[in-house]
């Protein structure tokens, strides 16, 4: 990873050709105002290599460098931040904004970077009441810039966007959770909770979200194959924003963001129904821009479809976002979203282990294999306890959150309620399932049994293991993706057999029969065919083909 000073061009270097500034300079006037000679006092505080740092960053914004902002944002200024802020905050902006010539969109995006850096200082804790409002403020302005139109123009790198939109909705989770633990809580602090309802209110998040969907014209964009609807110049009546990268991105990553606030306040049918227009090809969809984003949508995809009860299509998202891993895992290794995206792998191994203890099905043998190095044989889980599969759901899902602002006259906690609720309903969910693959595993040994003798060798009364077998078949259909549609990933209400075990009962004996008519060879066919033509189309050196002749001519 380049160090401060280093990069595809040394910001450094390049602030002294571009804006003459050198050490001990400095802008701004006016210092009879008290706000005015504060700001000031503030600038002169500052470290020299931070002032060059975000003088060359506003050079380069303002010159839409965006692969050199993108190191800039991504490198320098963590490196930055180590270095002479690790324990305190960055500047304000209205020190700053006498640094960079009161850039207003500058100074927004300079705002966003300085929330964020702020939440990271207080670790476990959490911020305060105001600083949380004024964080809150600083999103409004910023997307408000978004919705004005005043972002035209200007173009920013896809992880910063993306980063803006994750960083929204984690701030609302911690708001959520920081109103709804009351019993720490002053009476002071109760009652400007209680008269500021609307900062990080759910409606007006779930708003800009929607806003900046239908901003960016980016639905439709998708739809119409990757191409604007209307013109792409900004004069014209028909101006279309998603002809602009910024927009487009902004735009599919608030789609994203609904699917994740969807899945917080467990409304899992509406989190699948926004992703509906999104092109999962791995070659032309957005996510793909963006590694954390890649993930997360398989992650919420996946786990919206497991709460749904849909196993297989779940076991299916999170298996293809797996077999990504190894794709990307050495170019990937320097990345700063390694840690999230890791830890989001290992939460789709987790919930992938819950899957297919639910429904057996095929996984591949190098996801199976990263199964096993983290949770050993899957196996066990069939046979295990509740507690088992609970800590494995406790681990690997979202933090959820309670929307609604708690009850401000009983001073209690309620920041685990929505949490207790998903898990409760979860709990109920196993103890139905735990004892079906046992029951599965059974069946498959035999053609006919009695039900009697069954329920005997699994020492289960005969009335109570009737039930079970009814819970079988019911929890053997479901509503399954179809495969071939134009959206796999989501695509689907059609309610279908799971298991490949079918069986009836008939005067008091069981039944079984193969449900699986046919053996798809066709995906294993369709594969090799594939990666025979990338092959082919690998050019060989001639010097290297003729050594290799001359190779064989001497043997």
């Amino acid at each position: 990873m380049a160090g401060a000073n280093d990069g595809p061009m040394s910001w450094r270097r390049g602030l002294a050709e571009e804006t003459g500034m050198g050490a001990g300079d400095e802008r701004g006037g006016g210092a009879q105002d008290p706000k005015v000679a504060a700001a000031l006092e503030e600038l002169s505080r500052m470290e020299e290599e931070p002032k060059q740092f975000l003088l060359y960053f506003r050079a380069r914004f303002r010159e839409h460098a965006v692969e050199e902002m993108h190191t800039l944002y991504e490198d320098n200024f963590v490196k930055i931040s180590e270095r002479y802020y690790k324990s305190s905050a960055w500047p304000s902006a209205a020190a700053v904004s006498y640094l960079v010539d009161h850039d207003e969109p500058f100074l927004l995006l300079y705002k966003e970077l300085t929330f964020r850096h702020m939440y990271t200082l207080y670790g476990k804790s959490q911020p305060s009441i105001r600083e949380q409002a004024n964080a809150w403020g600083n999103y409004c302005d910023l997307f408000g810039a978004f919705l004005n139109g005043d972002m035209v123009g200007l173009e920013l790198p896809a992880a910063w966007l993306w980063d803006m939109v994750d960083e929204f909705i984690y701030q609302f989770e911690i708001w959520c959770q920081y109103r709804a633990a009351l019993k720490e809580k002053s009476e002071e602090e109760i009652a400007v909770l209680r008269e500021n309802d609307q900062i990080w209110n759910v409606n007006d998040v779930l708003q800009y979200l929607h806003a900046l969907v239908n901003k960016s014209n980016i639905c439709p964009w998708m739809l119409n194959d990757h191409q604007p609807i209307g013109s792409s110049d900004p004069k014209s009546k028909d101006f279309d924003l998603s002809s602009l990268a910024v927009y487009r991105y902004i735009g599919f990553f608030s789609i994203v963001g609904l699917l994740r606030i969807n899945c917080l306040i467990g409304d899992y049918r509406l989190a699948l129904m926004v992703l509906q227009s999104l092109d999962f090809n791995p070659s032309t969809s957005l996510f793909t821009h963006v590694t954390a984003c890649h993930f997360s949508v398989y992650y919420f995809m996946g786990f919206a479809h497991m709460m749904l009860r849909r196993y297989e299509d779940a076991g299916r998202v999170f298996g293809t976002a797996l077999l990504h891993v190894g794709r990307i895992k050495q170019s990937h290794v320097r990345s700063y979203q390694y840690e999230q995206v890791n830890k989001r792998v290992d939460q789709m191994l987790a919930l992938l282990a819950i899957c297919i203890t639910f429904q057996p099905q095929y996984v591949d043998e190098s996801t199976m294999s990263l199964l096993k190095d983290k949770f050993g044989d899957i196996k066990s889980l069939r046979t295990g306890e509740e507690s088992t599969v609970m800590g494995l759901f406790t681990y690997a899902s979202p933090k959820f959150v309670t929307p609604a602002p708690p009850n401000y006259d009983v001073i209690d906690d309620y920041h685990m309620d929505a949490a207790n609720l998903q898990q409760k309903m979860f709990m109920a969910e196993i103890k139905q399932q735990l004892i079906l693959p046992e029951i599965r595993s059974y069946l498959s040994l035999y053609t006919s049994i009695e039900v009697k003798k069954l329920a005997d060798l699994m020492e289960i009364e005969e009335e109570m293991f009737r039930s079970h077998l009814l819970s079988l078949k019911h929890k053997s259909y479901s509503a399954r993706a179809d495969i071939s549609g134009e959206n796999p990933m989501i695509q689907g209400t059609d309610v279908k057999p799971t298991s490949e075990l079918g069986f009836y009962i008939n005067k008091n004996v069981v039944h079984v029969g193969d449900a699986k008519v046919e053996t798809r060879f066709g995906e294993f066919f369709v594969k090799q065919i594939e990666r025979l033509n990338q092959m082919s189309r690998i050019q060989i050196p001639r010097d290297v083909f003729h050594g290799a002749k001359g190779n064989l001519a001497t043997r």
